[in-house]
């Protein structure tokens, strides 16, 4: 018996290695395809939800991500240096916030001739020289802001733009969309502009300048997250929140609370992980099918959350774009 379990150990052993020894060997497996995710800053919490929807759609497909952005806005240098560098390092595709339409013409180009595809999200080249262009209708979504304002007043009164740029398309589509809107209104007269570069101080600053040089002001626009988080603390730091409608564009916790106390009256909300999504989506047809040629502009929808209807579905699932854990 124990001769016989020798012989078939035997015979299992030669089994074994003759089977190793015919098997082809093994293919070393491609690395997987890297997007590079490039926003105009890296200090707002939109493009951290951007880049959410990134990596969610990225792990669907097995593809690995990354986050570069300049500190601010302005850094318009270090984000043309960082798109370079994405290009160097030979990344698949590349999704950018270009934070000047036509500074950041050359970079995209080059990686578009390298076939590192580019998808334009938030604010677009001017021409719109990458793959698509992701976002909501900055203008409409702004005028339709100057609509609920303008009614809250009477559409009779004077009213100010805080922006947070006119260097990106976004900031001067804003502040073109909600000008439009208040066009509608003959009663509405403008009273001013000034640009935060998306920082909270320097927009409550501005405002608390603009309210005590001119207190007949009673609508204050604020373009981005960060500016209308100033203006509304400068609005109730002044009390005036009963005096002073504001409305924003963006959202976070802080101006989430300020709608609920009404201290803000509206705010458009975008839908960064959709957005974050659609881009990838975007990329892996065009990893799979190169050479196809994808439509120019991509909409992505927009909601007005105001005081009033802040507590709705609809609401709530706009908020959680931004506010992953929120529950109402």
């Amino acid at each position: 018996m124990t001769g016989s379990i020798s012989r078939l150990g035997v015979g299992l052993g030669a089994l074994v290695l003759a089977t190793s020894l015919s098997a082809p060997p093994r293919a070393h497996a491609a690395p997987p395809k890297t997007i590079e995710f490039i926003p105009s800053e890296s200090t707002t919490p939109y493009f951290l939800r951007e880049y959410d929807g990134i990596k969610q759609a990225a792990a669907k497909y097995g593809y690995s991500t990354l986050f570069r952005a300049p500190y601010a806005i302005s850094d318009v240098s270090a984000q043309i240096n960082m798109t370079d560098t994405a290009i160097t390092r030979g990344v698949a595709g590349i999704i950018l916030v270009p934070s000047s339409p036509t500074a950041l013409l050359p970079p995209v180009r080059k990686a578009m001739a390298k076939q590192i595809y580019v998808i334009a999200t938030d604010s677009t080249l001017t021409p719109m020289n990458a793959a698509t262009y992701i976002a909501v209708p900055n203008e409409k979504a702004a005028a339709a802001a100057a609509e609920f304002a303008a009614n809250a007043v009477h559409g009779q009164g004077q009213y100010a733009i805080i922006d947070y740029n006119l260097s990106t398309t976004s900031g001067r589509q804003r502040n073109d969309g909600f000008r439009a809107g208040m066009a509608k209104h003959p009663g509405m007269v403008f009273a001013g502009l000034q640009l935060s570069n998306g920082v909270p101080q320097t927009a409550l600053q501005e405002t608390t300048t603009l309210l005590e040089r001119n207190p007949k002001i009673n609508v204050i626009f604020g373009a981005n997250d960060r500016s209308a988080l100033g203006v509304a603390e400068a609005v109730e730091r002044m009390h005036k929140q009963d005096q002073v409608v504001v409305v924003g564009f963006d959202a976070d916790l802080g101006e989430i609370n300020y709608i609920k106390s009404g201290v803000i009256k509206a705010s458009v909300l975008q839908s960064p992980v959709l957005m974050g999504e659609e881009a990838v989506e975007a990329l892996h047809e065009l990893f799979t099918s190169p050479g196809k040629t994808l439509a120019k502009d991509t909409p992505v929808p927009f909601t007005l959350v105001t005081s009033k209807n802040v507590g709705d579905p609809q609401s709530v699932t706009a908020i959680r774009q931004y506010i992953g854990d929120y529950k109402g």
